[in-house]
């Protein structure tokens, strides 16, 4: 019996060391041993929010996703936590809007991201099940693939950061280092040029976006169930006194011409689904920014956009955060 317990603890060794090396670098902070979580994936910003739960809620996809939060509570005076993430459908984001009124029945105000392109009956993913699943069970947590892939990366990340460090070659801090930036200096004809020499007039991420998208954007239909969905949502916390922004961001003129305009989603958005929504804010007192369609903001696509649908972190993002949270403001 004693030989038996010796060869189990050296096999357990090895296991150990892996828990503590996966709980020292995994991005999401989900055992809340640091200030805060590197990570914009959902699992981060939803443990980080039933760790403590905040009033003022941004929710959302990508687009949302990037604000700088110390800014924004700035601009409007108020102290916002971002639980919005990349590839957040509408479904989704309602999900975790009626999981955050569970976890926080006292939110005084939430901000609902929504765009043609989440309104997309193609783009209708849940995953909100299987998030709450993880966050109540830790295994599930550690031994998912993703996860650990996620953890290898943010290592191998550190490791070139402390070279970096040692060698003097950068002077930011190591949570400095691990947030998100889209960003691009540009250079000519470099940026410029396609893979088969084409050069365009825009940077080549810009420029080549509309075609990545549309594949998800032919035979658009708006998906009835989620946005009355929405509504009734909106209707529903304005009732209860917990103010609803209902937030739709710009994209880059080439997704509105080359993707809406031809495919007629540009029609069905103005002409049906805005006035229903401005129809509805003004009967349950809800409000709608709108910078996709009808106050689309003066950006140089070129400079200020990343891509097609989010702006340039550096370049264009905190323009628009001013234009936003400027209007969130007490």
């Amino acid at each position: 019996m004693k030989h038996l317990c010796k060869k189990l603890a050296l096999l357990a060794i090895p296991i150990l060391l892996y828990l503590a090396f996966f709980i020292a670098f995994e991005p999401n902070n989900y055992f809340g041993l640091r200030n805060s979580a590197a990570s914009t994936a959902p699992i981060a910003r939803v443990r980080a929010f039933v760790d403590n739960p905040g009033d003022y809620l941004l929710l959302g996809d990508s687009r949302l996703a990037h604000f700088d939060m110390e800014a924004a509570a700035q601009t409007s005076g108020k102290p916002w936590q971002n639980l919005a993430f990349g590839g957040a459908s509408l479904r989704e984001t309602l999900d975790l809007a009626e999981f955050a009124l569970q976890k926080n029945p006292n939110i005084k105000e939430m901000v609902i991201g929504l765009s043609f392109y989440t309104l997309n009956t193609k783009y209708d993913t849940d995953r909100m099940s299987s998030l709450q699943d993880t966050l109540a069970n830790p295994l599930a947590y550690i031994l998912n693939l993703e996860y650990n892939v996620n953890t290898l990366t943010a290592f191998t990340n550190w490791t070139i950061w402390a070279k970096q460090t040692l060698s003097g070659e950068t002077s930011i801090t190591w949570a400095e280092a691990q947030i998100e930036q889209e960003t691009g200096d540009w250079s000519y004809p470099a940026d410029y040029t396609a893979s088969d020499g084409t050069i365009y007039p825009v940077h080549t991420k810009l420029a080549e976006y509309p075609q990545l998208i549309l594949p998800n954007c032919q035979n658009w239909s708006l998906n009835q169930s989620q946005f009355q969905r929405l509504l009734d949502f909106a209707a529903s916390c304005e009732s209860q006194g917990i103010a609803i922004t209902i937030l739709l961001p710009p994209m880059a003129d080439n997704v509105l011409e080359e993707v809406c305009n031809p495919l007629g989603i540009t029609t069905q958005m103005t002409e049906t689904v805005l006035p229903t929504l401005q129809q509805a804010a003004e009967q349950t007192g809800f409000v709608v920014l709108d910078y996709e369609w009808q106050n689309r903001p003066d950006f140089e696509d070129d400079r200020q956009f990343f891509d097609g649908f989010h702006l340039d972190t550096q370049y264009g993002l905190p323009a628009f955060s001013q234009m936003v949270f400027s209007n969130l403001a007490k």
